[in-house]
């Protein structure tokens, strides 16, 4: 569980998202958001006139650095650096320093993607700013002996995901490996995140992880001027010699295996597994959770996964799940469409990123900013009020496809992923009232009110009766016509 206090109250809105500071100095942020490819203008103005507004604790946005210029701008691109210029089709040095004052002003912390396991990809080129390199040799930077040359498999590539040699001392496509166990390669990276600390960055996504070896991001962190939050990108499974544990004392984990189970219990009918998200995963604390990122929507295999651009109704219910069960630190994702798996966003003709949201501040396709689903800010919201009461009471389920439980005494969430009504009574342990369903059509996050609502009882029960693929959520004080 991450909980971040805001020590201010924010004061402003535009009326077209519907969405009204709900957020006093004390009060808990507990969900953060990748806008994956979003420029810093939009990003900036997303804190602003969203964000903000609606409790978000931070937002990851794309790498900054200097990136390769590739054919047809692929969004990998993004992750071959150049150099550590902060330059890119996201936007230059100034607009990322003004993006992160804003974002900061209006509560919300950037976190920034880090590429610390390598460089570019290709023999030769010149980055998004102009400067050249070469596959190993990167002017002012890094020279030959700055990278592993692993000596295996006739190109130095990974061959055998099993082997723990080759895993980190070996390429990963091609990627240039940097020997994250040389001080200078280290103080190199050391001196980047420091860089981004100074323009005021709160946190770094430390991206390919499990590919550089726990005591060597240490000796990088080793050389960032204060503490920050950290987490890392650890791709792992049981069969795999890369653990999570050893990266619980760098930071936090992304745990991959989470999206896997809600993807296998809401299409495959299997609920008992969203009550085992936990098992095999970092624990709670150290746990970064996500329904999709950039690189699972593009997943070759998507039977045990769930996409906003794939099956949306499914999607949205495992991301109410999500974001009302106590584990884990929730990254909510908002991507763009594409129908190639290397498309990139759209560009200009400087091909520098296109902007992501019109003057009336809606979205331009092909970017969903599926973040902005109507429910999502009610749960923000429910997963903020609720971070005092981390546990789950009254669990049930029909054993397939319908589930419901309690967090506390705080709120009650029931869930109905089947083509049938869902008639039930439970047990809620909520006071006696007429409470607002968060994630009904009728339910206004502008100001937390509903004009109709549904009923608890004195004894704490409640009957429900939820249309397929729809869910109640009520959280304690949300009452039918109060404000």
């Amino acid at each position: 569980m991450f909980n971040k206090t805001i020590a201010q109250t924010l004061l402003c809105l535009l009326a077209f998202l519907n969405v009204t500071p709900a957020f006093a100095a004390g009060d808990s942020r507990t969900v953060f958001v990748q806008l994956f490819e979003w420029p810093w203008k939009d990003v900036a103005k997303e804190c602003e006139i969203y964000l903000g507004p609606a409790g978000f604790s931070a937002v990851q946005v794309s790498p900054p650095h200097e990136h390769l210029v590739w054919q047809n701008t692929p969004w990998w691109e993004r992750y071959q650096v150049i150099s550590y210029k902060l330059e890119s089709r996201g936007g230059n040095e100034a607009e990322f320093i003004d993006m992160v004052q804003r974002c900061k002003n209006a509560g919300v912390d950037v976190y920034a993607d880090v590429i610390i396991n390598h460089m570019a990809g290709v023999s030769e080129g010149r980055g998004y700013a102009g400067t050249p390199f070469k596959h190993y040799e990167y002017p002012g930077l890094y020279s030959y002996n700055d990278f592993h040359h692993c000596g295996r498999n006739g190109n130095d590539d990974i061959v055998n995901w099993n082997d723990l040699f080759e895993v980190r001392f070996c390429e990963l496509l091609d990627l240039a490996d940097l020997a994250t166990e040389s001080k200078h390669v280290q103080s190199s990276l050391g001196a980047y995140m420091n860089r981004l600390l100074d323009i005021g960055v709160a946190g770094f996504r430390l991206d390919a992880a499990k590919h550089v070896p726990a005591e060597d991001i240490r000796g990088i962190l080793s050389h960032v001027k204060r503490p920050v939050y950290i987490y890392q990108e650890v791709i792992t499974s049981a069969y795999e010699p890369v653990k999570y544990d050893e990266y619980f004392g760098t930071g936090d984990v992304t745990a991959y295996n989470y999206p896997y189970y809600l993807g296998n219990a809401f299409k495959n009918g299997n609920p008992h597994q969203l009550t085992q998200v936990s098992a095999g995963q970092p624990p709670s604390d150290l746990a970064v959770v996500f329904v999709t990122n950039h690189d699972l929507e593009r997943s070759p295999d998507l039977s045990s996964l769930l996409t906003y651009n794939n099956e949306q109704h499914l999607y949205r219910l495992a991301q109410i799940f999500m974001l009302t069960w106590p584990f884990g630190y929730p990254q909510v994702y908002s991507g763009f469409t594409f129908s190639d798996y290397n498309q990139g966003p759209p560009v200009d003709k400087n091909l520098k990123a296109l902007p992501v949201l019109r003057d009336d501040n809606s979205c331009v396709e092909p970017f969903t900013c599926e973040h902005r689903l109507p429910e999502v800010a009610a749960l923000v919201y429910f997963r903020n009020k609720t971070n005092t009461n981390f546990y789950v009471r009254n669990w049930w389920t029909n054993g397939s496809n319908q589930i419901s439980f309690s967090r506390g005494n705080m709120g009650f969430v029931a869930i109905n992923y089947s083509g049938d009504t869902m008639i039930q009574n439970f047990k809620t342990h909520l006071p006696q009232g007429t409470y607002c369903n968060l994630t009904g059509a009728e339910f206004d996050v502008s100001n937390k009110t509903c004009q109709t609502g549904i009923k608890v009882d004195r004894s704490g029960y409640v009957h429900v009766e939820i249309q397929p693929f729809s869910s109640i959520v009520l959280l304690k004080n949300v009452l039918a016509g109060k404000k």
